[in-house]
């Protein structure tokens, strides 16, 4: 498995995977391509964007696994805000995504960043696997919304 940063490349391939995982159990989302293509376009002109693909060299070179985040600047210092990861389903739980934040972690603390931060649904196995991952709760802030 070959970990790396994303490029420009790479957004294509990601699409497919972002789509196939998203628009699956559990989330069951309904992404088509262009709203997704649009999506990682966004991502990829935000200013500080950082996004990391974890490679399966034997399958092809296939992408397996993304994380897509920027780093953003907060009153403590700069902070890495992982906007989406996802790795393959039937991959999951092997240990892609703990190699692929290893690597990311690696990759942003010569930058000066020393918090990494994300929103995540709590009944997704996701929430478990951060929590495993010594990802804390903040217990003072809250999604919220409204639709208009």
């Amino acid at each position: 498995m070959l970990i790396r940063n994303l490029i420009e490349e790479d957004i294509e391939h990601c699409i497919s995977l972002f789509i196939e995982v998203f628009n699956q159990p559990p989330w069951n989302n309904k992404w088509t391509h262009d709203v997704a293509k649009q999506l990682f376009i966004d991502f990829w002109e935000t200013p500080g964007f950082r996004g990391y693909v974890a490679i399966d060299e034997s399958n092809g070179n296939s992408i397996v696994a993304t994380i897509l985040g920027k780093e953003k600047q907060w009153w403590r210092g700069k902070e890495y805000l992982i906007e989406e990861f996802f790795v393959k389903s039937e991959l999951q739980a092997q240990g892609i995504g703990s190699k692929m934040l290893e690597f990311t972690y690696m990759d942003l603390k010569p930058l000066g960043i020393d918090n990494v931060i994300l929103l995540t649904n709590t009944f997704a196995p996701a929430y478990n696997f951060y929590l495993k991952r010594e990802f804390k709760e903040n217990q003072t802030l809250r999604l919220l919304y409204k639709n208009i």
